[in-house]
């Protein structure tokens, strides 16, 4: 089987421009005002005033872009894919395609929305920051209005994995897409889809470890519980199986036994349900026993 049947690698693309600017002059002054190194001072400056939010509002998009499309791993994440090769690519599984578009593409309208504002209302942003800066305020610090269309970007940019990526480990050369080439010529590719590979399947399998026990703990001890927890939980065995790049027996098994479990249950029953919490604690008790207990993702 060969990964790019399965997965497509995608990166983000988003450029905007900087309301702040580092100040050599400034920190100049302070230097020579106190007498101390140049290295010990770092100053800059805001170019637009204080009030304005619209620049902050473009950061927040930005984060929610990387951590609720493209980072699945981490505190708050909950997008789609895993690091590739540390160069801003990322393993998108093709299952979860529709889903990734979908997210992306209402952040993107989103920040759409900031820019156009931004763009429509540059004459003010510019004399509200001349009026706050001062003596500070220089024009050439700043693009024109047909200039700062151009910085801003919001999109991605996706591509196919070779064709060598492999999965798996067929003898048969007939069906090996590797047949005719040499072992020294594939290598290493095959070492770095294989890495890529385990890392997503691990960080996957690593991420429903922890929703499920926090989850199943608090289940077992009569603790309260928020109902993103619960939305987590069933979020994370809907994208389980996209995950299982190599159609992994005991990582299909933990799928199946979770995606029944959840079968025509709510958080309401978890709260009130005695049978079915049971039920529930019981069935994530044996699917994290299988997750802790694999001697091999690949």
């Amino acid at each position: 089987m060969r990964l790019n049947e399965k997965a497509i690698l995608v990166a983000p693309v988003l450029r905007k421009w900087n309301p702040r600017k580092s100040d050599k002059l400034l920190a100049s002054e302070i230097t020579d005002k106190y007498g101390i190194k140049s290295e010990m001072v770092s100053t800059s400056r805001k170019l637009v005033s204080i009030e304005e939010s619209s620049f902050k509002k473009l950061e927040t998009i930005d984060k929610n872009i990387r951590n609720h499309c493209f980072y699945s791993v981490g505190q708050g994440c909950t997008g789609f894919c895993v690091p590739y090769d540390g160069k801003g690519w990322h393993i998108l599984p093709t299952e979860l395609q529709e889903k990734f578009i979908a997210r992306f593409n209402g952040l993107k309208d989103q920040r759409e929305s900031v820019v156009k504002n931004i763009i429509n209302g540059w004459s003010d942003i510019l004399e509200e920051a001349k009026t706050e800066l001062k003596e500070l305020f220089n024009p050439l610090d700043y693009p024109s209005k047909d200039e700062l269309i151009g910085l801003y970007e919001c999109d991605y940019k996706d591509k196919s994995l070779d064709e060598e990526a492999y999965i798996g480990k067929g003898d048969d050369k007939v069906f090996d897409v590797r047949h005719g080439v040499s072992d020294n010529e594939t290598a290493e590719v095959r070492g770095r889809e294989r890495s890529s590979i385990a890392l997503a399947t691990e960080q996957a399998s690593t991420k429903m470890g922890v929703l499920l026990t926090h989850l199943t703990d608090c289940l077992k001890e009569d603790k309260t519980f928020r109902d993103k927890s619960f939305s987590k939980v069933q979020d994370a065995i809907e994208e389980f199986g996209a995950w299982n790049f190599n159609n992994d027996e005991q990582l299909e098994e933990v799928g199946n036994i979770l995606k029944e479990a959840i079968t025509n249950i709510d958080v309401d029953d978890l709260r009130k349900d005695k049978d079915k919490t049971d039920k529930f604690v019981e069935a994530s008790d044996k699917a994290i026993d299988i997750l802790d207990n694999l001697k091999g993702l690949i």
